[in-house]
């Protein structure tokens, strides 16, 4: 996993350095594109190992470049999505283009060195449906405000945060 090849498609300056930073700390090799053309020419020229990308990018939408990487030779390679929000509509459209993994942006850059890394390691396969992508929660568990945001999904790991008091958690799910 060290020393793995991540290519990361964002066009915002200090994400992209904030996260290249983070991702050479964590021990990767970084390839970084601005636009989702440059990802798909630096995806051909060499096979990334993950892809971080940016839902928006200034020549296509996060999620078609996800379709394209998917259909092409890098297909295999795990995708990492920085959406907006990860609600059930970011959900079916990350189940729908075979996203790993999404965190909502601007990522705390070590965040995002974690989920690349549980991605590396983790063999399950995405969410089979935006059911099983965004685990169903009601209320906080610290303050039982119903103000609640799903803020990270990874394989069968739903993380969570009250937007009342801040209090963060996580959902185990067991699959069927």
């Amino acid at each position: 996993m060290t020393n793995s090849l991540i290519l990361l498609v964002n066009d915002i300056p200090d994400h992209v350095d904030a996260y290249e930073q983070a991702l050479v700390r964590g021990g990767f090799r970084v390839l970084i594109a601005a636009t989702g053309a440059e990802a798909l020419q630096c995806a051909a020229a060499a096979t990334p190992d993950c892809a971080v990308i940016d839902v928006r990018l200034p020549d296509m939408r996060g999620w078609d470049l996800c379709k394209e990487l998917k259909a092409g030779p890098s297909g295999d390679t795990p995708i990492v999505l920085l959406a907006a929000d990860v609600s059930k509509n970011s959900a079916a459209e990350g189940v729908s283009v075979g996203c790993k993994a999404w965190l909502t942006h601007p990522a705390i850059a070590d965040d995002l060195v974690r989920v690349v890394r549980l991605v590396l390691a983790t063999q399950e396969s995405e969410p089979a449906s935006p059911e099983e992508a965004v685990l169903g929660v009601r209320a906080c568990p610290a303050c039982a405000g119903e103000r609640v945001k799903a803020t990270l999904r990874m394989g069968l790991i739903q993380y969570f945060c009250c937007l009342d008091c801040s209090f963060c958690w996580r959902v185990d799910s067991q699959p069927a």
